[in-house]
């Protein structure tokens, strides 16, 4: 009895720091703290007032990244992320050269990366009968 008691102990604890060890991102909350960020960025109206969002972007795609994901689902979100990491490091790139104007451009090929995707992970349920 008392045998069984340690094991079913050590089982719960192994179990435990298993599952911190593989925590995952909370997808929802990044996603909604992106949105903000996204909309801060686009409201900006000088180069210094967007960088600050853009940062924060860059920031919660990267925690983004560190997060463990179904399978059948990984492989596009790491593409997406990988797509959105290309754009922001763009814009950073065009804000440091004081391209404000070009910054904002690209900061829309965000926003079709995030319809894009969104569409991925969410298919509607006519291209699920027709492809």
């Amino acid at each position: 009895m008392k045998t069984r008691s340690v094991l079913i102990s050590g089982f719960l604890a192994a179990s435990i720091l298993s599952a911190s060890a593989f925590a995952s991102v909370d997808l929802k909350k990044n996603m909604q703290e992106m949105k903000l960020a996204f909309k801060q960025a686009a409201e900006a109206q000088s180069i210094e007032e967007m960088k600050k969002p853009i940062v924060r972007l860059d920031s919660l795609v990267a925690d983004l990244k560190t997060g463990v994901y179904p399978i059948e689902k990984e492989a596009n979100y790491m593409e997406g992320f990988k797509k959105i990491t290309a754009s922001l490091d763009s814009i950073e790139q065009k804000l440091d050269n004081g391209e404000f104007d070009e910054a904002k451009q690209e900061l829309r090929s965000i926003d079709a990366l995030r319809e894009e995707y969104h569409e991925k992970r969410n298919p509607s349920i006519w291209s699920k009968i027709f492809g």
